[in-house]
């Protein structure tokens, strides 16, 4: 009688994810650990900016290809300033998007993706699962302050996070890897340094950026705890500690990389 060896069938997951800044480039090695356990993705939602990161593995790019973009950009020169509409345009931004993925549609994508961002017409959450993707990707990035908000068919989106900035909610698959790159600060607010033993304030705009800075991560934190609650779902989380590494070490990837590859591991799917 002849035996025939049975085919290992990959697992499946969703992934809910989302990034502030530099660190949301980490997510791409846990991308690699997926990769190398043949955990298949069966759909993605991302918020902000990894709403651009998601794009890239629901058109089937690879964690080395999307790691290699990330380090041959120069983020600073894709800063282009204006102070009359908002602090940054998204000429620059737009443009290498543009290269990127043309006219490619949401619902065009081989993995099935969602995009988030908030509608600040009606204060809701909009979930985009069809329309072009890089405006998707720009309505979702829409950062109050630094970005105008993004008006599409007559109604005005800014940043996913406002309201959902671990997208969980988004996913219709049962079993989520839901990845987080907020770090929760629990020390005491500077207001002062010493020099020479002399104390000096931090000053006005140093002491109201700390705590404008704080009360951003703890509204995320609310959020995210709400999103974490949905108990339908079989949700493995991770958030790593990222030590000394913030939002703004754009030229840090590698780092950031090594951190989640390893805590990538606790998951032990």
């Amino acid at each position: 009688m002849k035996k025939y060896a049975l085919k290992e069938v990959p697992l499946g997951y969703a992934l809910a994810l989302w990034w502030w800044a530099a660190r949301g480039f980490a997510h791409i090695w846990v991308l690699k650990y997926l990769e190398e356990k043949n955990i298949e993705i069966e759909e993605i939602s991302g918020t902000s900016m990894w709403a651009l990161i998601g794009a890239f593995i629901a058109i089937w790019k690879s964690s080395e290809e999307i790691k290699d973009f990330a380090k041959s950009v120069n983020f600073l020169k894709l800063a282009d300033f204006d102070l009359k509409t908002g602090l940054l345009k998204w000429n620059k931004i737009e443009k290498l998007l543009e290269e990127i993925f043309w006219d490619t549609k949401i619902e065009e994508t081989k993995i099935p993706l969602k995009i988030v961002a908030t509608n600040i017409e009606i204060s809701e959450s909009m979930i985009f699962t069809s329309w072009r993707i890089v405006d998707a990707i720009r309505a979702s990035v829409s950062l109050p302050w630094i970005f105008m908000p993004k008006v599409i068919e007559n109604n005005s989106y800014v940043d996913g996070w406002i309201m959902m900035n671990l997208p969980i909610e988004a996913l219709t698959w049962e079993n989520i890897i839901a990845i987080s790159a907020l770090k929760i600060n629990s020390w005491e607010v500077v207001k002062e340094k010493k020099f020479l033993w002399i104390n000096f304030k931090t000053g006005f705009w140093k002491n109201n950026y700390e705590i404008i800075k704080r009360s951003v991560v703890l509204m995320m934190s609310v959020n995210e705890k709400n999103s974490l609650r949905n108990i339908d779902k079989n949700i493995k989380f991770i958030r790593p500690d990222f030590w000394e590494l913030d939002i703004m070490h754009f030229n840090k990837i590698d780092e950031f990389c090594e951190i989640w590859y390893r805590d990538a591991w606790k998951l032990d799917l």
